[in-house]
């Protein structure tokens, strides 16, 4: 909710500060929403695949979504899963695959239980990583892109509306400096609403999703690295020691005492 929060709450502040300096409706300028928003629109269709440009709503729908990454979360899981590993085989896991919903868990536990060599589950995996941030990517760019040809295409209508206001003074006889005036702030609008698009929209939105991406990015490495320690048998201590190393002291939990004392109270 924080991200649909700091959007209504940026545009609550500058609606607020609109209001305290005059009319809401000199801002109201359907051409120049046309231009800006019709002009990125179509360079974006210009610059990318239309069916990039058409998953831009389904990634639009993941940054409002709860992020799910949760490391800690994944250490317990597979310092769990090594500590059963230990005490009877890698193959008793397999009902523990099945039930998996994490996919890379799933993926690693798969390979491991049936007898991948360790570097090749590394190998796998880390592929299957590359390939996340490529597609993750994808949707950050054609957000940074936009971000850069809406204040570009407020520029152009402002042009626009000042060669249209520019024409109508020469023209007109009895032109003021106050009809100039306002001719000038009706074509300054367009860049306010590039610039507002770029800075309050765009821009922010690529952001939250490359901080997405880093966070599935250390999940999936802390994954890479427990799985290949369990394939190889490592000691549950020693795994979590290792994955817990991926996180700052405070996130750090100490899993496997917890699983010995409730193991000796059973």
């Amino acid at each position: 909710m924080s991200t649909l929060i700091a959007i209504i709450f940026g545009m609550g502040l500058m609606l607020g500060a609109i209001l305290a300096g005059g009319s809401l409706s000199v801002f109201i300028s359907p051409p120049s929403m046309m231009i800006v928003m019709g002009g990125t629109i179509a360079a974006l269709f210009i610059s990318f695949q239309l069916p990039r440009v058409m998953k831009v709503t389904g990634v639009l729908i993941q940054i409002f979504k709860r992020d799910e990454q949760n490391p800690s979360n994944v250490i317990a899981e597979i310092v769990k899963l090594s500590f059963k590993s230990r005490q009877q085989s890698l193959l008793a896991l397999e009902d523990d695959m099945n039930k998996q919903k994490h996919r890379f868990i799933k993926l690693g536990l798969g390979m491991a239980i049936d007898g991948s060599p360790g570097q090749l589950i590394r190998e796998v995996m880390e592929t299957e990583l590359d390939f996340i941030q490529v597609r993750h990517r994808r949707g950050e760019h054609i957000f940074r892109t936009a971000a850069r040809y809406s204040p570009a295409f407020g520029l152009i209508g402002t042009l626009i509306g000042l060669v249209q206001m520019l024409q109508a003074f020469g023209e007109s006889t009895g032109a003021s400096a106050a009809s100039l005036g306002v001719g000038m702030s009706v074509a300054l609008i367009t860049t306010f609403y590039g610039s507002m698009m770029a800075n309050l929209f765009f821009n922010p939105i690529a952001e939250k999703l490359k901080a997405r991406t880093e966070d599935e990015v250390l999940t999936t490495q802390i994954i890479i690295e427990g799985i290949v320690m369990l394939q190889a048998g490592a000691n549950p201590r020693v795994i979590e020691r290792k994955l817990n190393s991926y996180l700052p002291p405070e996130a750090r939990q100490n899993h496997y005492e917890r699983m010995m004392k409730r193991q000796k109270g059973a």
